[in-house]
């Protein structure tokens, strides 16, 4: 990892930007604005398609519908990484001519981004089951009938969890054949049906460690305490992907009998599960930021993003001395997950903080950055 040879730590610094920051706040927020829309037009039209699929992301992150229109071109990106970010960022957004947008990208060529668009159709309904006054069951009719498995699987679990039987019960004979078994797996969790963890429950007892941890992940997705037993048995199972899910799940289901359990994985001899067993203990109000400190210091850095990850859905602002510090981070993507959970789970101190970021040498890096800084720079 890059070391900091800083006379003044990433901490230090970013406190004394902010005071000078709110000095001066009208100049440098126009100043700022100038230099982070520039950042993401340019990016959007970049060669890379690893940047232009970050600049779509993070326009969506600015969480303002005025920047739809930045978007409608990436529609028809090359690239289907790039589309996929593109239909993220607009349900993300949401503007009035967001769902006849979602639907043209359901009928993309890349199955990939229509798993995106029915996700984003099933987050976006309402208590009521509708998206603009429109039932989720007449939106989500023709992907319940698509060519790829994954999106009707997705679809019709989008309608069992609003209570279709008859759904639920075709995913449960999905599971029946090779070919489906894994996206009816995760499909069962998104129904968020207890009816289901007793079915995953023999999926549970499959050879194939991949099956086990779709199954220990689908069960954390349920959120039902029946699915406890199941869980602590996995934490003990030989592979560490089946062990971190069960960990994960654990702190998702509600039952404090899991305490003690993930305090114990805390101590796993992979520091992934260690990750997961601190994700999970969170929900039970029990912030392990020392694994967290232990992890971003580990040399692979796929560890490094995956505890900027979990930081950023379980901590607060309690983590920014650490997000702050992964700035410095020698891998780009490392940078980019600590610029991205800083701008989640901060207010407009992030502004300083993340200003740096637009001349970071990494032009994704920059991209986020922009992005980020769009919640509070107007």
């Amino acid at each position: 990892m890059r070391k900091n040879t800083a006379f003044l730590n990433p901490v230090t610094i970013g406190i004394i930007s902010l005071i000078l920051f709110f000095g001066c706040a009208t100049k440098k927020e126009k100043e700022t604005r100038k230099v982070m829309l520039e950042i993401l037009n340019s990016s959007l039209r970049h060669e890379n398609f690893f940047v232009r699929s970050a600049a779509a992301k993070a326009i969506g992150e600015m969480g303002d519908s005025k920047f739809i229109a930045m978007l409608i071109p990436s529609f028809k990106d090359p690239m289907a990484f790039v589309r996929l970010f593109t239909v993220e960022s607009i349900a993300q957004l949401h503007g009035p001519d967001t769902l006849k947008l979602l639907l043209a990208a359901g009928v993309d060529p890349d199955p990939m981004v229509r798993i995106a668009v029915v996700k984003a159709l099933d987050e976006l309904a309402k208590d009521d089951g509708k998206i603009d006054s429109i039932p989720i069951e007449k939106i989500l009719a023709p992907f319940t009938k698509d060519s790829d498995s994954t999106v009707l699987l997705f679809a019709k679990a989008a309608l069992a969890k609003r209570g279709n039987e008859k759904m639920f019960m075709e995913i449960q004979s999905a599971l029946d054949s090779h070919e489906t078994l894994y996206p009816a797996i995760v499909a069962l969790g998104r129904t968020k049906s207890a009816r289901a963890v007793p079915i995953l429950a023999k999926t549970l007892q499959d050879p194939d460690s991949t099956v086990r941890m779709f199954s220990a992940e689908a069960l954390g997705e349920i959120e039902d305490p029946s699915a406890f037993a199941l869980l602590t048995v996995l934490t003990k199972d030989k592979e560490t992907p089946v062990r971190g899910a069960a960990a994960t799940s654990l702190g998702k289901i509600g039952d404090k009998k899991a305490i003690p359990i993930l305090e114990g994985l805390l101590n796993d001899p992979e520091i992934r599960v260690a990750l997961s067993a601190a994700e999970g203990s969170a929900h039970y109000g029990k912030t392990r930021l020392d694994i967290y400190e232990k992890a971003l210091q580990h040399a692979d850095y796929g560890v490094r993003h995956s505890a900027i990850g979990s930081l950023q859905k379980i901590a607060g602002k309690e983590a920014l001395p650490l997000l702050i510090k992964a700035l410095l981070d020698e891998a780009p993507r490392v940078r980019i997950a600590a610029v991205r959970a800083i701008g989640a789970i901060s207010g407009p101190e992030a502004i300083p903080v993340l200003q740096p970021a637009l001349h970071d040498p990494d032009l994704s890096v920059r991209a986020y950055a922009a992005g980020n800084l769009g919640r509070w720079i107007r």
